[in-house]
């Protein structure tokens, strides 16, 4: 009976606490809902006023936001313009300094005459000073000792040819601005002109260049070269229409040059080039036109052929050409990079616009080692001068660690001995032999 009563009271107290639970809702709101088929009066009805006046709220947020993208970008291009002259001031400083020494060992040997074995130690500079984005100057110092008779840059004022003298010194051996003009290329000073190959013409040059690119379809510009201006020739020498000097086989510097160079990508991996050059005498204005043309492809990844034709208007020692097999390439960044290579001369003197012989080539009476090899070889060295040379030259340059490049290259063949006074060939032919190893060191 107790525990009837008990549970009686317990359901009870659920009851009652659940009722007061249930007492403590929120309230139900007391509005009742609008009548089906009625208008609610608190909404906006929706006019084309309405339309155009959101409409122009969200064309002005438009305008605001594109107003605020411009100045993004505004201020990107900023950032960005002192991001590149930060970088250009680190990678393109505005003085740049670098150059090369050359330790050279040349030994030349000649038929019944007496040769030279010199030693000698060379430093170029090159300092390259940016004006600014479109122009710079630039120049080029060259300073070299003979170690052989301890002759170098460093002497007195005895002159040229005496002791003391500064035979071996050229302390500024370029000079000049180079710069843009539009899309045209300018060089003004004194500057280094190189023809193809270096076949025809390998001297400095007062005056000017202008060099123009025309994009081709193998992603390389045809190049087009004007040069004029003053320089140094030889060629001259032994010309029989030559009246003022024509025993000086020195040479002259009162010649004025006009050139025209072409090089032209006509496959992926083929270019044709080609010189025009006109040397003009000052003094009586005597002139010597020379016309080149040339080809370099590769016949595979590692093989390139190179070859060139020249011919000028005099007389005689007229007509010269090359041809060069070589394979691969000595890249001074790339240790252990090496080629191979050997070239076919056929070279005359009065084809070359400045040197009478290329590539060092000399005869005993006309090249760097002329007063050492007369000075060795008393007598009458004209007997031994020549206006030719045939023959070969095998050669290989090798990087043993960065930076630096190692030479060796012997050529040999015939020196085709001629009489200055008549500007012809003699007929006899002289053995000749030139070694030469060098080792390079590039900063």
């Amino acid at each position: 009976m107790k525990k009837k009563l008990l549970s009686l009271s317990l359901v009870s107290a659920l009851v009652l606490s659940t009722g007061a639970v249930a007492g403590a809702q929120p309230a139900v709101p007391t509005a009742a809902a609008a009548p089906a088929g009625t208008e609610d009066d608190s909404a906006e009805p929706v006019t084309q006023e309405s339309l155009q006046a959101l409409r122009s709220q969200l064309e002005e947020q438009l305008y605001e936001a594109q107003e605020l993208q411009k100045k993004l970008n505004a201020q990107l291009d900023s950032l960005n313009k002192r991001v590149s002259k930060v970088e250009k001031k680190t990678d393109q400083p505005r003085v740049d300094i670098h150059g090369y020494g050359r330790f050279r060992w040349d030994k030349q040997h000649f038929e019944d005459f007496k040769g030279i074995d010199m030693k000698s130690v060379w430093l170029n500079l090159f300092i390259n000073h940016r004006i600014n984005d479109r122009w710079s100057l630039h120049s080029e110092h060259e300073f070299e000792n003979n170690l052989s008779n301890n002759h170098g840059a460093y002497e007195g004022d005895g002159g040229y040819d005496k002791d003391g003298g500064k035979k071996y010194s050229r302390p500024v051996l370029q000079l000049y601005a180079e710069g843009h003009v539009g899309e045209v290329d300018v060089k003004l000073g004194r500057f280094y002109l190189q023809s193809p190959y270096k076949f025809t013409f390998d001297e400095k040059v007062d005056g000017w260049q202008a060099s123009y690119g025309v994009p081709t379809h193998w992603g390389r510009k045809a190049m087009f070269t004007l040069n004029s201006g003053n320089t140094y020739s030889k060629i001259l020498y032994g010309d029989r229409d030559n009246k003022l000097d024509v025993w000086a086989e020195g040479g002259s510097t009162n010649f004025r040059v006009l050139s025209l160079i072409s090089e032209i990508p006509v496959a992926k991996n083929t270019n044709l080039t080609s010189h025009y050059g006109k040397m003009t005498r000052r003094d009586d204005h005597m002139t010597r036109e020379t016309i080149s043309v040339g080809l370099d492809t590769k016949l595979n990844r590692d093989l390139k052929l190179s070859a060139a034709f020249a011919k000028s208007d005099s007389d005689t020692l007229n007509k010269s050409h090359f041809l060069q097999l070589q394979y691969k390439e000595a890249k001074p960044d790339v240790p252990g990079s090496f080629d191979v290579y050997v070239k076919k001369y056929l070279q005359r003197g009065h084809t070359g616009m400045t040197n009478w012989f290329n590539d060092d080539i000399i005869d005993p009476t006309c090249g760097d080692y002329s007063k050492e090899l007369n000075d060795r070889n008393p007598g009458n060295p004209w007997d031994h001068r020549a206006g030719e040379f045939n023959g070969l030259r095998i050669g290989a340059d090798f990087v043993p660690v960065r930076n630096t490049k190692l030479l060796l290259h012997y050529t040999y063949g015939k020196l085709g001995l001629f009489d200055a006074g008549q500007g012809r060939l003699t007929g006899r032919k002289d053995d000749y032999s030139f070694f030469r190893a060098q080792w390079e060191v590039y900063f």
